[in-house]
């Protein structure tokens, strides 16, 4: 793991921090962050977060430090579904980085922001953050980042061939970076995209590579992410029985991280594969299971999906 300080340059100072009258303790805000960023990879979110809040106490007037900490929380209240405090806390980080004139950690913060946009079907809101990514930085992963995440956006709004471009593009500069986490999330979109268009094989050969990269990057919420998807395009092909147990797997995976959000998606999945199998009434439970949900973390386009399935729009 490239550590904290080897990402910046200019490293803060030791900071004492008073524990009594005559203990003091030395503690570095760097070593706070590389402890976070190491329980995050496990999947140990309390104790992630911890560390980051001891970071950002500790920053002081380091600007890097701080836009850093910041944007990382916000992508762990993301993934908890809490849009609000995500979305505060990226817009603290693009601040922050803004008045020190810190393109790149701008540019980051931009792409924190439309991903909570992103998870509300906000997309016109998402959007002009994404396009402002690459008026501040030529970086190739975070140019990258903000491609994928159009390429995600065109995709949904039913657009192949500018989500194809964008997921191309995003994959050439996540390889030039060296970003194994990036090619994996490029290759689980762009499947994803093939998956909504209704090209089962396609989708299944791009998603079985998602699922590959995701190992290599050791990533267990992209792995389960990806085996979702995998799992959708099985049942496309009819390999309903393989599709459910994976389809339980992310789903086991997301409730154990607390990820309302991809709860919800997995849940939706496994009403539509027992609906595949003309099982009704079992499509119908995991269908209003997952309303509830999204009702709940404020998953707009999961609520409009769901009430559609379940024939309940305008209720």
């Amino acid at each position: 793991m490239r550590c904290a300080r080897a990402l910046r340059n200019a490293r803060a100072g030791d900071i004492l921090f008073v524990l009594s009258q005559d203990a003091r303790l030395r503690v570095d805000p760097y070593d706070e962050l590389d402890a976070a960023v190491i329980h995050e990879r496990e999947g140990a979110m309390d104790d992630a977060l911890a560390h980051y809040r001891a970071a950002e106490a500790l920053a002081g007037a380091d600007p890097w430090l701080m836009s850093e900490v910041l944007r990382r929380q916000a992508y762990l209240h993301h993934a908890r579904s809490e849009w609000e405090t995500s979305l505060d806390l990226a817009r603290r980080a693009a601040s922050t980085a803004a008045d020190a004139k810190l393109s790149d950690q701008q540019a980051e913060a931009l792409i924190a922001m439309a991903w909570v946009h992103v998870a509300r079907g906000a997309y016109d809101e998402a959007v002009p953050e994404l396009e402002r990514v690459a008026t501040l930085t030529e970086d190739h992963r975070i140019t990258g980042l903000a491609l994928h995440n159009l390429g995600a956006i065109a995709a949904e709004r039913g657009n192949w061939e500018r989500a194809r471009a964008h997921f191309m593009e995003s994959v050439r500069r996540f390889q030039l970076a060296g970003y194994q986490r990036g090619v994996a999330f490029a290759h689980n979109n762009y499947g994803r995209a093939a998956l909504d268009h209704g090209n089962y094989v396609l989708a299944a050969d791009l998603l079985q590579q998602a699922v590959f990269s995701a190992k290599k990057a050791a990533d267990p919420d992209l792995l389960a992410l990806a085996t979702m998807n995998v799992a959708e395009a099985l049942g496309g092909t009819g390999e309903l029985e393989r599709a459910e147990q994976m389809a339980k797997e992310a789903l086991a995976h997301f409730t154990s991280a607390g990820n309302g959000w991809r709860r919800v998606e997995c849940e939706r999945l496994l009403g539509d594969l027992e609906k595949r199998g003309d099982r009704e009434s079992a499509a119908r439970e995991w269908w209003s299971s997952a309303l509830e949900t999204a009702r709940a973390i404020g998953a707009q386009l999961e609520v409009v999906k769901l009430e559609e399935r379940l024939g309940s729009r305008g209720e």
